[in-house]
């Protein structure tokens, strides 16, 4: 994956989810590394650069247990580097661009 300061990260794809939002099919794939323990989700959506940050937002999801994970955007958070740009973040690949909007988890923020 792209990072925010033009690095690579490695992570490697290990499944998708399938889901709607208010009616509307939405997809993503979850993500692993050899540093996490639970699985990544970056992803943008339709209120990126809007309502929240602009390259988007993350979420850890627990390791599948009979098969199934459980996605709560609740819990999308901004990355660190919304919050100073020296961090180097994972950017949201394309397969993870929502056109839906999520309105859940943290917001944007007037810094």
């Amino acid at each position: 994956m792209q990072t925010t300061t033009g690095g690579t990260q490695v992570y490697r794809r290990v499944g998708k989810v399938r889901f709607d939002v208010d009616g509307h099919p939405a997809e993503i794939t979850l993500y692993e590394s050899a540093e996490q323990e639970d699985l990544f989700v970056p992803f943008r959506d339709a209120t990126s650069g809007k309502e929240t940050y602009g390259a988007g937002r993350y979420l850890e999801v627990e390791r599948p247990k009979d098969g199934r994970v459980v996605v709560d955007f609740n819990d999308a958070y901004n990355p660190y580097c919304a919050y100073n740009p020296e961090w180097s973040c994972p950017i949201p690949p394309g397969e993870n661009w929502l056109a839906v909007p999520v309105r859940a988890g943290e917001k944007d923020f007037s810094g």
